[in-house]
């Protein structure tokens, strides 16, 4: 093999400058998530509400399983207690503590109903329930009774004729998306899964037609078809909610996963969409959230445009790799 050419200064100078800038980013990233998670407990009214997520899921998810010990999760449920008690004193009844009150008196009913001895937690569950029944509506939260049969039925689709049919969209109508529908699909997104029911994604809508391209003018991936959007999507995900160096980078995976389904959204109301990506740099991120008015707790995860689709188009005919590329069935573990 002939030797490898020396390299120059000219060559090192330009892998010094992509070092140093990928460094400035992950310091960029490491700072925002320092700055606005719970690492050393919740601060904000936003932490609060993550913390009460997350201990009201643990308790929702046992009492889910199949067979729940009596009493079991009694210190997370003294803890959620807490919680709900300081958050109700300082913020009142909103949804986030609507959700600790009904898994509370989901898990007080259980032990109830099972002869699960709790002590003291029974009474402090009931006198946070009678404190906020005035106040209270029908709350969603706990668990309840579904039949299998009744899910089969209300998911009765060919799921995969309807991915076959999704096409990143690049050609639009001039025809304004109605508000119910760009909300049904946001609903949608909504059923997403998110880490311990954290729920932590938010979603910046836009069909004016100049604020649309105002704001994808920090974009680079839409040319030749931003301007026939009849609308734009930004997700973001909320860092406040996270609490440990492993959910660093949990935000974006619960975001990617909610953008996902927001993109099928569209798609199940007859829409057309393309996820614009948001791969971008510090300055460039700063400059839009700014622009938009996007806090720096959140995360930009991608934009979406959107619109209606003409009757007739192109998109691209992408071939998919390979099943086996993709499937590792019951692979081999070691003994």
């Amino acid at each position: 093999m002939p030797p490898r050419p020396a390299k120059t200064f000219a060559d090192i100078v330009p892998r010094i400058r992509r070092s140093a800038s990928l460094l400035r980013n992950y310091a960029y990233d490491y700072r925002r998530f320092t700055r606005a998670s719970f690492l050393n407990g919740p601060s904000s009214r936003e932490n609060r509400k993550a913390h009460i997520h997350l201990l009201a899921h643990m308790v929702e998810h046992g009492l889910s399983l199949r067979d729940p010990r009596p009493g079991f999760g009694m210190p997370r449920v003294a803890e959620l207690c807490d919680e709900a008690t300081r958050y109700i004193n300082d913020h009142g009844l909103d949804a986030s503590a609507e959700i600790a009150v009904k898994a509370l008196v989901a898990y007080a009913a259980f032990n109830r109903d099972n002869g699960g001895g709790i002590g003291a937690l029974a009474e402090r569950i009931a006198g946070i329930e009678r404190r906020v029944e005035a106040a209270r509506a029908e709350l969603l939260g706990g668990t309840e009774d579904v039949l299998a049969d009744e899910i089969r039925q209300r998911s009765s689709m060919d799921f995969l004729d309807f991915m076959d049919a999704r096409h990143s969209v690049r050609q639009y109508a001039d025809r304004p998306v109605a508000p119910d529908v760009i909300e049904r699909a946001v609903r949608a997104a909504q059923q997403t899964p998110s880490s311990c029911n954290r729920q932590t994604c938010r979603v910046y809508a836009f069909t004016d037609k100049e604020d649309i391209a105002r704001v994808l003018a920090f974009q680079q991936g839409h040319r030749g078809f931003g301007e026939q959007l009849g609308g734009l999507a930004i997700v973001t995900s909320d860092l406040r909610h996270w609490y440990t160096v492993g959910e660093r980078y949990q935000g974006w995976i619960d975001g990617g996963m909610f953008a996902m389904t927001l993109t099928l959204g569209f798609h199940a109301e007859g829409l057309g969409a393309c996820m614009l990506n948001w791969s971008t740099t510090e300055d460039i991120d700063r400059a839009m959230r700014a622009f938009v008015g996007i806090p720096d707790d959140e995360l930009v995860i991608t934009m979406i445009g959107f619109g209606h689709m003409p009757e007739r188009f192109k998109v691209p005919r992408s071939q998919r790799k390979p099943l086996d590329d993709v499937l590792r069935l019951s692979p081999t573990l070691p003994r």
